[in-house]
């Protein structure tokens, strides 16, 4: 028997209903999405990542701004759509807890069944509002799906450059290692951080530049810098092509190491369903495009890691905080967690206390080159996941 799948809808969190369909969805399946006006927009961009003919979804949008805290109109905008020949299964998960005790409500009269998504858990309740409180006749269903991290983006309707080639890292983790084994314990001469600095500021967005030319003449109004095959020695870094080094291996020197770096770690110890590098994001919104540097699913959760391999002052530490929150808050919804990793040693917890009151958590130089407090900063990243599907 054909059903119709029903979801309130909201921006900050789409993912509850997503994953409904995905799990529940069968051929011949009607959906219908309840939406309160402000997010009436995010219901083309839900519709769009199922194949669902479009004469099979039905929407039901409140019409005015107060409506939705208005018990009764929401009782009767829905009723309206609703018919006693039908068969609804309704996810309470979505919109505010008022829209969803209205939307119990009004579906109670009709033949309905009722669910709730609990994305933490990856779980799904079938629960039964009778007068029998001691009959345990709720059910739980795992939630089988994993999405990667382009469905988690286009759940929240966020543009990305997935199909695009880069995301992966151009360097062994044997390499990076060395690599950071090196920067860490500062067994590089002062030359080369210097060298590193001058690449970054002048050179770091060139598609490619001669070596030899770098570093005796400069290029295209940058300086020259005479260092720059000393530090491809110290760190055993050999070019894909001789005496050339490409747009990649220029961002890999200038910190983009230290992202494949954390990209390694990630994939070794989280073992993410779906992992990238320098994923850039924006919205129609937001007129700024974003990069993620290291971004991971897991556990239908997404984790996002902003890298640095050193923060010279608190100030730039704060806008780096207010930056990674506001992505996070405005971006990229209920179930994100955000992190920074950083070289920068953080001996007295400030930069952990600012990161912490946005909700962020800072692992720094003493987590980071400790193999004990980095595995279980690593655990740590599980626990969140709940991931009980391996």
């Amino acid at each position: 028997m054909s059903k119709t799948l029903v979801n309130i809808i909201t921006e900050d969190n789409p993912i509850p209903a997503y994953l409904f369909i995905k799990e529940m969805y069968e051929e011949g399946d009607r959906l219908m999405y309840i939406s309160a006006k402000d997010t009436e927009d995010d219901l083309d961009a839900l519709s769009e990542l199922f194949n669902v003919p479009a004469a099979q979804i039905d929407e039901v949008v409140l019409k005015h701004d107060m409506d939705e805290i208005t018990y009764e109109k929401i009782c009767r905008t829905v009723l309206g759509h609703l018919d006693k020949d039908t068969y609804y299964w309704v996810n309470l998960a979505g919109g505010t807890r008022y829209m969803a005790l209205a939307v119990q409500q009004v579906f109670e009269r009709f033949h309905a069944d009722f669910f709730y998504v609990q994305v933490e858990e990856n779980l799904i309740v079938n629960s039964i509002f009778d007068d029998n409180i001691y009959d345990n006749d709720d059910l739980f269903f795992p939630i089988h799906h994993r999405m990667t991290i382009a469905e988690y983006l286009c759940a929240h309707d966020i543009h990305h450059n997935l199909d695009e080639d880069g995301h992966r890292p151009i360097r062994t983790e044997g390499e990076t290692n060395h690599v950071f084994k090196l920067f860490s314990k500062q067994m590089l001469p002062r030359q080369d951080y210097e060298t590193m600095e001058q690449l970054r500021t002048f050179y770091r967005n060139r598609k490619r530049v001669q070596i030899k030319t770098v570093e005796t003449t400069g290029s295209f109004s940058s300086p020259a810098v005479p260092g720059l095959s000393r530090l491809l020695y110290d760190i055993e870094f050999v070019p894909e092509q001789k005496g050339v080094l490409n747009h990649e291996e220029l961002e890999y020197l200038t910190g983009g190491w230290f992202e494949e770096y954390v990209y390694h770690l990630v994939n070794k110890y989280v073992k993410p369903q779906d992992i990238a590098l320098g994923v850039v994001i924006s919205r129609q919104v937001i007129r700024h495009n974003n990069e993620l540097d290291v971004v991971f699913t897991k556990g239908n959760k997404l984790f996002v890691i902003e890298c640095k391999t050193g923060v010279q002052t608190e100030r730039l530490f704060n806008e780096i905080v207010y930056k990674a929150c506001a992505i996070s808050e405005a971006l990229l919804g209920m179930s994100c967690n955000p992190y920074i990793f950083s070289l920068k040693k953080d001996d007295d917890g400030v930069l952990k206390r600012i990161a912490e009151n946005m909700g962020i958590t800072f692992v720094d130089n003493s987590i980071l080159t400790n193999p004990r407090k980095i595995q279980l900063a690593m655990v740590r990243m599980n626990i969140q996941a709940k991931d009980n599907i391996q």
